[in-house]
């Protein structure tokens, strides 16, 4: 199982999943942390300075609003952890067969180990209202 985690800083969760640096991607056997990898976010167009404007009804499963090159670059993560983003991107995510797990926990590691041992707390309404 590969678990993705949004992150500016390499340490802590980010708080905006489109403007994150990296994802710290962590390889597991399920019960724990194999090594980590971290990619760098050349997937998302807030991070690449591009902003773009959607509008309802595009976009679904990846396409039209830059989510498929999020998508692509996680196709092989399981799980995708982060503190906020809009529910066009949780509705891709899940269209494309990753898990979306919102969450407050801060530090990327200690969200990774709980989420193995299934002890992450999820927040429902963390989404921001974009797409």
């Amino acid at each position: 199982m590969n678990i993705a985690i949004a992150s500016d800083d390499q340490v802590h969760v980010s708080g905006h999943i489109g403007r994150c640096k990296s994802f710290i991607v962590f390889k597991t056997d399920k019960e724990k942390i194999l090594n980590k990898e971290i990619r760098e976010n050349i997937f998302t167009n807030h991070h690449r300075g591009q902003h773009q404007h959607h509008h309802h009804g595009e976009g679904r499963g990846g396409g039209g609003n830059g989510h498929n090159r999020l998508i692509e670059g996680l196709k092989d993560c399981d799980v995708l952890i982060f503190s906020s983003g809009g529910w066009r991107l949780i509705d891709d995510l899940k269209a494309n067969k990753i898990t979306p797990f919102l969450t407050d926990e801060t530090i990327a590691e200690e969200a990774a180990q709980k989420y193995l041992k299934g002890e992450l707390v999820e927040k429902e309404n963390n989404d921001c209202s974009h797409s």
